[in-house]
């Protein structure tokens, strides 16, 4: 269990013998590593959970996250909620048209439950699947699928609901609508977090992902956003790693961000690791660019890229060493090797 330990130990802000590598694994990454078409992989449970499995034995002396997962990507909150979707051939699932056509519509949207709901329930059904057949070891190591946690974050659901550009106008000319369907999907977030709980137990591990708050500015963010995304990790205060992931650049809402009941934020390649670490007290996921560093980056420039963010924000702990956001499908597992070693060799 060390590898996983080290990453507690630095979220916690104590000092590590080098800076733990993490991770953003999902099935962009798992499919391709795989050799599994895009639609065989999110299909089939069995296929989803060998797959990661597999990039698990690749890179054993590494943490992820989400982790083992049953990941469907965007589409089970949306898809629950009345957006319709669809699962390419050679894609991640994806939506096809959004739930609400206008903003105007909120009013007659009525809130499923995510047990018996399109996609949440598949979700529900591969997750179940997932922890009767992970193997033990795994467990064991990393604690995976013990109180493990995921969901879309309230923003950026209700932005997609409607559409980015809709939702933003909305926000000007319909604010009491916007907080309406904020609070709806919301109470329908919570009580999906809730189902999973059913099976995997107390949180101990919660990932949130919404990006959405890096699109607009830091008074939208505060009015908008910040009291519902809170709400989540409010919820799940008492699980151990309480991560937000939004790979857009976020800067300018450090001193909300600092405020969110989350104890890990996954960043941006544009945020200064050392001051973003001390402005939020709060352990950092980042920030090796996804595209320039680590796909077309080469080796010399990736691992200089590496050495430079253990030197600038490893000290004291709070920092995990990991891509800007999710890794290109197409990186090279050399590449993920490389992140491994320069952590592995590079004294804090």
């Amino acid at each position: 269990m060390k590898t996983y330990q080290e990453a507690i130990q630095a979220l916690r802000f104590k000092q590590t013998t080098t800076v733990p590598v993490v991770l953003w694994a999902i099935g962009q990454t798992y499919a391709p590593f795989a050799g599994i078409p895009d639609d065989e992989y999110y299909g089939d449970p069995d296929k989803m959970l060998n797959a990661q499995l597999l990039f698990h034995e690749k890179f054993a002396d590494v943490f992820t996250v989400p982790g083992i997962w049953p990941d469907l990507g965007t589409v089970p909150e949306l898809g629950a909620l009345g957006a319709i979707v669809e699962f390419p051939d050679n894609a991640p699932p994806q939506v096809r048209h959004p739930a609400l056509q206008d903003i105007r519509e909120v009013s007659n949207l009525a809130i499923p439950d995510p047990r018996n709901s399109p996609y949440t329930s598949q979700v529900l059904d591969y997750l179940k699947y997932f922890k009767r057949y992970l193997p033990q070891k795994l467990k064991d190591e990393y604690g995976f699928l013990d109180g493990h946690l995921f969901c879309m974050g309230p923003g950026e659901v209700s932005a997609l609901m409607v559409g980015y550009d809709k939702f933003c106008y909305a926000m000007v000319d319909y604010p009491e609508l916007v907080h309406e369907l904020l609070r709806k999907v919301t109470d329908f977030v919570k009580e999906y977090l809730i189902a999973q709980m059913e099976i995997v137990g107390p949180a101990k591990r919660v990932i949130v992902v919404d990006h959405f708050p890096g699109m607009i500015s830091a008074p939208m963010y505060k009015e908008f956003i910040h009291p519902y995304l809170n709400e989540i990790f409010i919820l799940t205060r008492e699980a151990e790693i309480r991560l937000y992931h939004n790979e857009n650049n976020y800067p300018h809402l450090v001193n909300y961000i600092k405020d969110l009941e989350a104890n890990v934020c996954h960043i941006g390649y544009k945020h200064n690791l050392r001051e973003d670490k001390e402005k939020m007290g709060k352990c950092l996921m980042g920030n090796v660019h996804p595209i320039i560093d680590m796909l077309e980056g080469s080796a010399s420039d990736l691992r200089k890229r590496c050495r430079e963010i253990i030197k600038s924000a490893g000290k004291g702990g709070g920092l995990w060493l990991s891509t800007a956001g999710g890794m290109a499908p197409e990186t090279p597992p050399e590449k993920i090797k490389i992140l491994i070693e320069v952590a592995s060799e590079t004294p804090v």
